[in-house]
């Protein structure tokens, strides 16, 4: 059949569109649905195999003026056109047919081919899961779990055939007789109730075009329902339609609302739930078994009854099926967001991982519309763990929380964060949102890694007399001394000691000194190298960025959060070479093709393995004598470092064992609120129920044992540097402090020498970061 559309008749220009005449308009919609719907069917009641032509355009001649029997032909088709396109009152078909030719033109480029390309994509959830293949988070914009067919129970496929389209397996996308009935139901109420539309035209409406009822939408629907049918077998196109509707309660898709609204898998679903969930597709919200429990009966009975009309059920199994209770248990609220603080972090991290898309729309539609499958670092018993040792050992102090973060230096993989007091009372992640808190002496492990690697041995002498004033760069001096700064020791203690004995003991001034002599910006370099992020310094009050050339970088003023300072640790541990955190080992599409794996990714050298396997020595003489014997292990031996900011405001414990690396906070988040104590008590207990646990399956693994370096002949530490013209003696190794492993002896720290008391000098109030 070949339609012509040139010059029809008289036109006319119409809101600058040019119009052809209404009885010329007609006739073309009468040709067109012959074309595409009517003769389709005729040829395949009839055995035709052949598809009819696509629809092309030319342009006779129409006749203007008709008389006698063709007038009356003419009006006969007029109302046969209006019959076929049904679900629309008269009235509103006569006002949209204008448009509706121009329109349905455009139809003609959904050849069967182009029609599966223009299926728009289902919005799929992302799930996440733990290491262990537990899910913990699901993530997305609609609850929908797409399914095979296959997967369907042939009841629920019966249901739905007898509720939505009975002629479903004949027809060849449109049903005319459906179409006819729903028109005059239309007619008769006065509004539209009814739209006529096959399985395959709502799979249409859903996914290529939109849910306008006008004219224009129902003549295109049904052009391309028929397409679909082409292109599609019958399974295809059920199980695209099962995944595709909403069922009510924030349930899309047929497995979805199983286990929402019966609150059951599609396997055991009966009789009456298969009924029920039919009933829901043509008004979800009206037959809502929650909100109308006597409507969805009936609902429910009607699709029972419909089903005996077609011989899927006999009467006997409907009338049980309706004897059977609504589900009672109304689900909760859909809330595909994260409802803990590791899930939170892998969303904010994939939303900006490109490799997810380049644009942060193209990202965020992969991550919340794509059905991913997100495979997480997050270790679940070691996640309890952690979780049980926050909640054991936290104090009972109103308005002050702890926060833990862990990961295994070996491949930077997070296994267990505590963000705070309760992702359901607060979202802000205190483990990882930045700026974060202050580490306090913590970062004298970052001095120490800059030390090493510079050539300082844990031998060199440096005086931590107190209050000491050491070189600073500008914007950080005392007030009246340009480049020069003072700070002081938080406790007693003082004169000349060596490296090793400063860190264990957390001497101040022997580490502003050893910062100044080392270089500010080595220290900085090393900071970031090791996994410091963030830029160290501060804007003045002249609004000028002022780099960290302070004493006090040493004495952890500028905040950090335990992720950096996790990472810090855990390049250490890893002999220098680190490895970023990893959240999110894998992550693979709707279609099971990996679209990222990180689980071999390369690790960047931060420092050389021996200034790392020196400094591991001299961290194990931390706990096992210093300021953090409160975390020691047995029999597993730690390492790591305390940190406590000035009033006490912050404390702080990072420590290691081989396996992993932890390091635990506590304070107020609310402010610089004295009262948290020191490192070494709350955030030291924490750290050692957690480890304890963590460690109690795990076998003892020895420390490397320290490089050369370590037993080398001492220098002075002077502002300038190492001074190597008048070495230090290096006394003979003691038998070690902590437990024996197997590696060769380790030389422990020496007595300290003789301490040069310093002069008198006026102590301020306020105690310095320790």
């Amino acid at each position: 059949m070949r339609l012509e559309l040139g010059a029809i008749g008289r036109r006319r220009v119409e809101r600058g569109r040019l119009v052809a005449p209404l009885p010329a308009r007609l006739r073309l919609l009468t040709g067109v649905l012959t074309n595409a719907v009517v003769l389709p069917l005729h040829r395949s009641r009839n055995g035709a195999t052949s598809a009819p032509a696509g629809i092309s355009w030319s342009a006779p001649d129409l006749p203007v003026r008709r008389h006698g029997f063709a007038l009356a032909a003419y009006f006969t088709r007029t109302f046969a056109v209006i019959l076929v396109v049904g679900g629309l009152s008269v009235g509103a078909l006569l006002t949209a047919i204008i448009p509706g030719a121009q329109v349905l033109a455009t139809s003609n480029r959904y050849t069967p081919f182009a029609i599966r390309g223009a299926l728009k994509q289902l919005s799929e959830r992302t799930t996440v899961y733990d290491a262990a293949g537990n899910e913990i988070g699901i993530l997305g914009l609609e609850d929908r779990q797409p399914v095979e067919l296959e997967e369907v129970p042939q009841l629920v496929i019966d249901a739905v055939i007898a509720a939505e389209d009975q002629t479903f397996w004949e027809n060849p996308g449109v049903d005319l007789n459906g179409t006819i009935r729903a028109f005059i139901e239309n007619a008769t109420s006065g509004e539209i109730e009814q739209g006529g539309s096959t399985i395959s035209q709502q799979l249409v409406k859903n996914r290529v075009l939109s849910s306008t009822r006008d004219l224009d939408r129902k003549v295109r629907e049904m052009v391309l329902a028929y397409r679909l049918n082409e292109e599609y077998s019958k399974q295809e196109i059920l199980e695209e339609y099962l995944n595709t509707v909403y069922f009510g309660e924030g349930s899309y898709g047929i497995k979805t609302a199983a286990l929402r609204i019966i609150g059951k898998p599609l396997d055991q679903l009966d009789i009456g739930d298969a009924a029920l969930l039919a009933g829901l597709i043509a008004n979800p919200e009206g037959d809502n078994p929650f909100l109308a429990p006597e409507v969805a009966l009936q609902r429910r009975g009607q699709v029972l009854d419909e089903q005996v009309d077609q011989e899927y059920l006999t009467p006997a199994e409907a009338e049980f099926a309706k004897a059977g209770p609504l589900p009672a248990v109304r689900p909760a609220p859909v809330d595909l967001r994260p409802q803990n603080f590791f899930v939170e972090e892998v969303q904010r991290r994939l939303l900006a991982d490109e490799r997810l898309g380049e644009t942060e729309r193209e990202r965020r539609d992969t991550l919340l519309r794509g059905g991913l499958e997100v495979h997480s670092t997050l270790d679940p018993i070691a996640q309890v763990q952690a979780q049980d040792a926050v909640n054991r050992q936290l104090p009972n102090r109103p308005g002050f929380t702890a926060a833990l973060f862990a990961l295994e230096p070996e491949t930077g993989f997070v296994r267990a964060m505590v963000g705070g007091p309760g992702f359901e009372r607060n979202q802000y992640n205190i483990a990882t949102s930045p700026p974060g808190q202050q580490a306090g002496s913590a970062w004298k492990i970052i001095t120490l890694a800059a030390a090493l690697d510079s050539g300082y041995s844990p031998n060199d002498t440096v005086s931590g007399s107190s209050p000491c004033t050491v070189p600073s760069g500008e914007g950080y001096g005392d007030p009246g001394k340009y480049g020069r700064a003072t700070t002081r020791n938080a406790e007693g203690g003082g004169g000349t000691m060596t490296i090793r004995r400063a860190t264990t003991g957390s001497v101040n001034c022997a580490y502003a000194r050893l910062s100044a002599s080392v270089g500010y910006d080595r220290v900085v370099e090393i900071a970031h190298r090791l996994g410091i992020k963030q830029d160290l310094g501060r804007t003045g009050e002249d609004g000028n960025w002022y780099p960290a050339r302070t004493p006090v970088l040493t004495l952890g003023v500028f905040e950090s959060t335990l992720l950096e300072m996790a990472t810090v640790m855990a390049t250490i541990v890893n002999e220098g070479e680190r490895r970023d955190p990893i959240f999110v080992e894998r992550v693979v599409g709707p279609d099971g093709q990996t679209i990222f794996d990180d689980r071999e990714r390369d690790g960047v050298r931060a420092i050389s393995p021996e200034a790392a396997s020196c400094e591991i020595d001299i961290l194990r003489g931390v706990v096992t004598g210093g300021t953090g014997t409160g975390a020691r292990l047995n029999p597993h031996v730690a390492i790591g470092k305390t940190g406590t900011t000035d009033r006490e405001a912050d404390a702080n414990f990072v420590g290691a064992v081989p396996q992993l690396v932890a390091h635990v906070w506590y304070g107020s988040p609310e402010g610089d609120i004295p009262g948290a104590g020191f490192g070494g008590e709350t955030p030291a207990a924490i750290w050692r129920e957690f480890m304890s646990a963590y460690t109690a399956d795990k076998p003892v693994v020895p420390w490397p044992a320290p490089s050369l370096n370590c037993v080398v002949r001492g220098a002075r530490v002077t502002d300038l540097g190492r001074d190597t013209s008048r070495p230090v003696s290096t006394p003979a190794p003691a038998p070690p402090a902590s437990p024996p492993l197997a590696t060769t002896p380790v030389p422990a720290a020496p007595p300290p020498p003789p301490v040069v008391e310093p002069p008198p000098a006026t102590v301020p109030a306020a105690l310095p970061p320790t």
